[in-house]
């Protein structure tokens, strides 16, 4: 969708929600639209076809806030519809400001160590749908067959996998883009992927940061310390980090035809995934 098209969306689904719908903005178009309207709301516009995501979502907030993990407050009980998409609204935090990664720890630790809520049904954590994520990605055949056998692969020795603990609450993706630092405090943002699962999948999204991506040791040093336990210690740590990596690297190349500089990402990232740039950390960077 073009730009104006997605603020044309969230200013209908503000009127319908009763909210204001001056002075919208995006703040980020990927497969979720995200964007900020003047007075407080920041409005997340969901893929067609989620709905009921949305409305989990919504309800783990709730939950969350509820048990004192902190995160944003829904503003509106229920997803509106607009456009054949479900919209959401969340107070607004400010400028996207990434958490310290011992904070997130915290925050963490107090996510994993809740209780379930059997109300809210949240779904068992299973990997992406990888044949539907592969035709998606803009890459060559002969690509696509690579990263087939390569998700296969991952596939068979996830189900392969003895879990050191019993499955909780876990975020999914506490990335430092889904964590916000505030004047108030740390938050957990960005909950669609919020499941019952393992706490070593979180533990180790932070470590990916440090030992694949951009992110320093001590990034990662902190949160083990804070958290008070070291999941690049287990044998399993290594397939979820390689999970990651095929998952950032479909992310990127289904985006890749949105600018150069975004198909320069995908195939840098692919490059790596074949082993054509040694080993990691890598330098990838925002497509």
């Amino acid at each position: 969708m073009e730009t104006s098209e997605v603020v044309a969306l969230a200013e209908q689904a503000c009127r319908q929600a009763r909210l204001p719908a001056a002075g919208i903005e995006p703040i980020r178009l990927r497969d979720n639209l995200m964007l900020r309207a003047a007075g407080g709301t920041v409005i997340r516009v969901h893929p067609p076809g989620t709905y009921g995501v949305a409305v989990r979502e919504l309800r783990a907030a709730d939950w969350m806030r509820s048990h004192r993990i902190p995160t944003a407050e829904p503003l509106v009980p229920d997803p509106v519809m607009a456009g054949g998409r479900p919209v959401t609204f969340w107070e607004d935090l400010g400028e996207q400001v990434p958490a310290e990664s011992a904070h997130t720890a915290r925050a963490l630790l107090r996510l994993h160590s809740a209780r379930v809520p059997g109300h809210l049904d949240l779904p068992r954590f299973t990997l992406p749908d990888y044949p539907k994520r592969i035709r998606e990605a803009q890459t060559s055949d002969s690509a696509r067959r690579w990263l087939t056998r390569h998700a296969e692969q991952l596939v068979g020795r996830w189900e392969a996998v003895q879990w050191p603990d019993e499955w909780c609450v876990i975020h999914a993706d506490p990335s430092p883009h889904n964590t916000m630092r505030t004047a108030e405090g740390t938050y957990l943002v960005d909950l669609e992927g919020v499941a019952v699962g393992p706490r070593q999948w979180d533990q180790a999204t932070i470590a990916f940061q440090s030992d694949t991506l951009a992110e320093p040791p001590s990034y990662w040093e902190e949160f083990r310390d804070a958290y008070g336990t070291d999941v690049t210690a287990w044998d399993g740590y290594a397939l979820i980090r390689d999970i990651r990596s095929l998952g950032l690297a479909l992310f990127a190349l289904r985006h890749a035809d949105a600018s150069e500089h975004a198909r320069s990402q995908a195939d840098y990232r692919l490059a790596c995934l074949m082993g054509e740039h040694g080993e990691r950390p890598w330098k990838w960077v925002a497509p």
